[in-house]
């Protein structure tokens, strides 16, 4: 059920779409494009959300997604339906690691979001200014941040995206395991490739 060509698009998508999360976490390293010493970059960088939530964890579903299908056609032990077996349990196993990862990173950017950047606040202050997410609704509040440049819609514009790419990261992830639990209990009762035929 889930090694077809579908799942093979996914992983490809998975894997792009990792690359993309892990950019993103490096470039909060460079508040504004800027750079600032440690003490300067955000908690955000350093909890690693994009890095490792959905960029190095969404790896392993990723490239498991790509190579299902190769399951399904040599199967293992001259049965078919093992390999169909074998591709949806790696399905579920992949697919709960993906669904950790994309969690913690979506997660990571709601709260940045609600945050708000760190910034230069004056008096040789690096802080978060804003408080419950009030410079969402009110751009008057993104004054507060002196320096870096820019960095109120640079921050909104990384964990928007970073949001955006952990949700479908999700998304795919969940659809995949029900895919795989459902092609467990259907492929072994439909294929009961360890009863040895009659003769």
């Amino acid at each position: 059920m889930c090694s077809t060509n579908y799942t093979h698009c996914l992983g490809v998508m998975l894997l792009h779409l990792a690359l993309i999360s892990i950019l993103l976490n490096i470039l909060l390293f460079f508040p504004g494009m800027q750079r600032v010493s440690s003490d300067k970059i955000p908690d955000e960088a350093w909890e690693l959300g994009g890095l490792m939530g959905s960029g190095i964890m969404m790896l392993f579903p990723g490239v498991v997604y790509l190579q299902l299908r190769h399951f399904d056609c040599w199967g293992c032990f001259k049965h078919p339906a093992c390999g169909r077996s074998l591709s949806n349990v790696n399905s579920v196993i992949f697919s709960s690691v993906g669904i950790v990862g994309s969690s913690y990173a979506l997660f990571i950017s709601l709260l940045a979001i609600y945050r708000g950047p760190k910034c230069f606040v004056g008096g040789d202050k690096w802080e978060y200014p804003f408080h419950k997410g009030n410079y969402l609704v009110d751009r008057k509040y993104w004054k507060d941040c002196k320096s870096p440049d820019h960095i109120v819609p640079w921050h909104l514009s990384i964990f928007l995206i970073q949001g955006l790419i952990g949700t479908i990261q999700l998304i795919i992830c969940i659809f995949e395991l029900i895919s795989g639990l459902l092609g467990i209990v259907f492929v072994s009762e439909k294929y009961p490739w360890a009863r040895r035929e009659k003769l």
